[in-house]
């Protein structure tokens, strides 16, 4: 089963720079990465974490990776109407005055 994602980062491997390495966040806010740290390691209680999904985690994964991508929907700018005031001012009558207002 397929999770639908989220956003995604690349990350540099700090050992080789020809690697890289992919964390992804799904719609459901749960992640995965494709790091050694990730793959090979499992807590007691069947979690994973790495470094990279902990920066995805504090927030500093845009600072550290090389690359990101947002695959959530745009989210629809609120549309400001700026209708211009004006005021319909019926044309005087023979014999009336006009006044500025």
């Amino acid at each position: 089963m397929k999770k639908p994602i989220s956003q995604v980062w690349t990350f540099e491997s700090d050992s080789n720079p020809d690697i890289s390495y992919e964390t992804l966040r799904y719609t459901d806010q749960s992640m995965s990465c494709n790091c050694p740290g990730w793959t090979r390691r499992v807590a007691a209680d069947g979690s994973r974490s790495c470094k990279h999904t902990r920066a995805v985690d504090m927030g500093t994964a845009d600072q550290q990776s090389t690359a990101t991508h947002s695959y959530e929907p745009l989210k629809p700018q609120p549309q400001h109407q700026h209708h211009a005031q004006t005021k319909s001012l019926e044309t005087p009558k023979l014999g009336q005055r006009r006044f500025a207002v």
